[in-house]
């Protein structure tokens, strides 16, 4: 534990913010409370940037723990290995910001008490797991939630090189999901309801048809599209907060960002014919 008060470690701890984040945006991370739902790969990354840069409001929810695959993307490390994601995260935000406040819930978001948990002007960041039932209907209970008290909700996706992001502004909307998923079905049926087909890059469709066979295939997923969410969070929240316009869907392809223009056109000609033929060879 330092030495330090609290106002005098905060303000060396952001001194290094000053020029880029004004008074009134570190003001607003400070005093806002982040949920995160779902502490793994795009949830996870979520938190050290925004700890890094000046919030010390977290609620953390995940029922899972770490095991040695989860070490190609998320932020942990052998020694997490059978810890809860959550109380890890916890750890984290403690080791770098000991005057932060951390609540956790380690048996993820349970449908029957998350309205209890929220609280107004909650940041809720939905990361929770749908390849499941269980994922399926607590994402719903969030969502839910969340409408009925007028928060805003930001899910994500990481999809291979892809990042896919959509806002759930319910302070304006007054539909959950925006009325797109309605029931607990398959996680199939759910992630084409909440995912555009032209945000799935081509470079998955090949796994996409091999789960077709094996659904119980884990999904791979890769560090740079997990931590690419967590370089896109503090901006997207500070604009968010100080009442700015953001794009509410956003896809960054981080293959799309590194190849030459004609290449980059070329790729997406290829994906939409790609997905005409996906959708094909799955319907069969």
């Amino acid at each position: 534990m330092i030495a330090q008060a609290h106002e005098p470690f905060y303000a060396e701890l952001t001194s290094r913010n000053r020029g880029l984040i004004s008074d009134q945006e570190q003001a607003r991370l400070r005093a806002v409370r982040f949920v995160i739902a779902g502490c793994g790969s795009t949830g996870g990354a979520c938190v050290m940037p925004l700890l890094r840069s000046g919030a010390e409001r977290f609620v953390l929810f995940d029922p899972g723990q770490y095991d040695v695959s989860n070490l190609n993307r998320q932020d942990a490390t052998l020694a997490d290995v059978g810890r809860n994601k959550a109380e890890a995260a916890k750890a984290r935000i403690l080791s770098v910001n000991p005057f932060a406040t951390v609540d956790v819930h380690a048996r993820g978001v349970q449908p029957d008490v998350i309205g209890s948990l929220l609280q107004p002007d909650d940041f809720v960041i939905d990361a929770v797991d749908v390849t499941t039932r269980t994922g399926i209907a607590a994402k719903l209970a969030l969502h839910r939630s969340a409408c009925d008290q007028r928060l805003m909700v930001l899910t994500a996706y990481d999809i291979g090189p892809t990042q896919w992001l959509e806002l759930f502004d319910y302070r304006r909307q007054q539909r959950p999901l925006g009325g797109r998923v309605t029931r607990v079905d398959r996680p199939d049926q759910v992630l084409r309801a909440l995912i555009p087909p032209l945000a799935v890059p081509r470079e998955i469709f090949a796994e996409l048809l091999q789960r077709r066979n094996e659904p119980d295939r884990g999904f791979p997923q890769l560090a740079m599209t997990s931590n690419l969410l967590g370089a896109l969070i503090v901006p997207y929240a500070l604009r968010l907060l100080t009442g700015r316009r953001v794009r509410r869907r956003m896809r960054v392809d981080l293959y799309d960002l590194i190849r030459p223009v004609p290449q980059r056109l070329g790729a997406r000609v290829r994906q939409v014919g790609g997905l005409a033929a996906l959708w094909w060879r799955l319907r069969g």
